[in-house]
């Protein structure tokens, strides 16, 4: 740690302490001496702090964008001056920023503005209804899109809205809803009729290979589009100007913010150009970044690997925006899915084992996609080889995913000095996991093992394409073990409440390296907290997935209140 960083903690602590003895002194009459007052104080709640002993407390002082003291409200109280900020939580509750370690964060702004996010949608008449709202405020001729995040296994109705329907609520706008999970074959898409057009898609139009363009016995489009079909849509929908996707950013920060989210890894994904990155970079540059952002860098190859490393120092940034490393994606032949076959090939395996020595050799972390248990044990095995030229177990490697990991290659991970982040896919997954695994999906991911082992773990979504961006419905899953739908599809690896808070606050820092300064409520971290609809710890279970933010504080700044 920097010698400033030190100094700046051992104040943050000295007049915290000071400030809380004195403040003891009202009740001998005495005038308390505070050498700063708190810039904020939150008051007369349930401040969860995280730490290791879990301690709950009533109130919090900031100051400087840091924790300056937690405590009783009458000592926090002491800390406040004339210009500081005082919130009365009136009882709610307050727990650490929650914060994602595996998701596709910035490119969301691509669309966001134009996007209908079906997230939490339980009905088809829900999602029809939330259309044609959408219809009521744009212009005739303006997409409406929703590019992932659902699955309409989870609608009480188990299929997706016609094009009839969509017609309906919206006739004067072209919109596409799809749904693209990690299993290629579940690329699915449904237009309305003014999107058909606006795609060129009619009677005529032949299906690629591998793709179904679905017709009715009439020879017409019904809308709906399968696998490699449905980029023939997607390649016609316009595409957002720079100036739109960094304006987009600013409305995925605030939806982020109202779920609770302060904090993310973003993973990038595929379809993102070196161009795409200068959206991300330019909010920082202008300080427009709310959302604290760890980048992992996507590549497709070696050479691209070997250009990162060249070129961008690791650890650049600061603590708004900071590389990490690589990931989710490194050589696009070692990639799995759902059902991918194997063995791997020899040749991808090869170019993989040279990236990962150039990125151990380089010191760059990295953060591997993993959905099956074969797949880690191969890249497990390529990780101990390097290890034994370039050792690892500092810098912090992870895997992804990992619904099928066995006991035994945990164990490795443990050796490695590795980390897993584990991912809520299952909430809309669940029918296609049990269809791959069989029984085993009722214990994928198996967290429980890997706390018990005493391995670092993360949590996340794999939003916003993939799964739901809200933290709260990865919480519910991780407690309860049911899908959207209310299935309990995971009964054999459920987290008591504590430990899956744990695991989405401090357990996701380390993933950055950065647990010592955020991922719980305590004197001299981050002032990244959130206020809470309900309470977390008490709620009936099925409720946890219903919470959301009153407020959410970054670095100490309000950054969302709800309206």
């Amino acid at each position: 740690m920097r010698i400033e960083s030190v100094f700046r903690l051992f104040i943050l602590a000295f007049v915290a302490i000071l400030s809380l003895a004195t403040a003891g002194c009202a009740q001998t009459g005495a005038r308390p001496e505070v050498l700063h007052h708190a810039d904020m104080v939150l008051v007369d709640g349930k401040v969860v702090t995280v730490d290791k002993g879990f301690s709950i407390q009533e109130a919090v002082a900031i100051r400087d964008g840091k924790i300056l003291a937690v405590g009783p409200t009458s000592n926090i109280r002491a800390l406040a001056g004339a210009e500081t900020k005082v919130i009365d939580l009136k009882g709610r509750t307050v727990i650490p920023g929650l914060i994602d370690s595996h998701i596709h964060f910035f490119r969301a702004g691509f669309t966001w503005a134009r996007e209908v996010r079906l997230d939490q949608a339980h009905s088809v008449p829900e999602i029809l209804g939330l259309i044609e709202k959408r219809a009521r405020q744009v212009s005739p001729g303006d997409w409406i899109l929703t590019y992932g995040g659902w699955h309409y296994s989870q609608l009480k109705e188990g299929r997706a809205p016609t094009r009839q329907e969509l017609d309906r609520v919206a006739p004067n706008n072209p919109v596409l809803l799809r749904i693209l999970l990690p299993h290629a074959s579940t690329h699915f898409a449904v237009l309305n009729s003014a999107a058909l057009k606006a795609v060129e898609i009619t009677r005529d139009t032949a299906a690629p290979a591998n793709g179904v363009i679905e017709k009715d016995a009439a020879g017409e489009p019904t809308g709906v589009l399968r696998r490699a079909a449905v980029p023939l849509a997607l390649r016609k929908v316009p595409r957002a100007s720079f100036e739109e996707k960094v304006q987009g950013l600013k409305l995925v920060m605030r939806d982020f913010h109202a779920a609770g989210l302060t904090s993310v890894i973003e993973t990038v994904g595929g379809g993102v150009t070196d161009d795409d990155y200068k959206v991300l970079f330019e909010s920082w540059r202008k300080n427009e970044l709310t959302m604290r952002t760890t980048l992992l860098i996507y590549t497709a190859t070696l050479a691209d690997g070997q250009r990162w490393i060249k070129h961008l120092p690791i650890g650049f940034g600061d603590e708004w925006l900071r590389v990490n490393g690589f990931g989710e994606q490194l050589v696009n032949a070692v990639q799995d899915n759902l059902a991918a076959s194997f063995p791997l090939k020899p040749e991808g395996l090869e170019e993989y084992r040279k990236f990962v020595t150039e990125a151990a050799k380089s010191r760059w972390p990295i953060q591997q996609h993993t959905t099956l248990g074969a797949t880690a044990k191969a890249y497990l095995d390529i990780f101990e080889e390097v290890d034994r030229q370039y050792p690892i177990r500092d810098l912090r490697w992870s895997l992804a995913h990992v619904e099928t990991i066995s006991e035994a290659d945990m164990r490795r991970v443990k050796r490695l000095g590795m980390g897993l982040t584990i991912q809520s896919r299952q909430v809309i997954q669940s029918e296609l996991m049990k269809q791959a695994w069989g029984d085993a999906a009722a214990s994928a991911p198996p967290m429980k093992k890997m706390l018990e082992l005493g391995l670092p773990v993360g949590a996340g979504t794999d939003a916003t394409v993939v799964t739901p961006y809200h933290p709260f419905t990865t919480l519910w899953w991780m407690v309860t073990g049911k899908d959207w739908a209310g299935r309990v599809v995971r009964p054999n690896e459920r987290l008591n409440r504590e430990d899956a808070l744990r695991v989405h606050t401090v357990g996701s820092a380390w993933f950055s390296s950065e647990e010592k300064i955020k991922g719980s409520i305590e004197t001299g971290k981050l002032a990244d907290l959130v206020v809470l609809t309900g309470d977390y710890l008490t709620v009936p279970e099925d409720k946890i997935r219903e919470i959301s933010a009153v407020m959410t504080i970054v670095g100490g700044k309000v950054v969302y209140e709800k309206q």
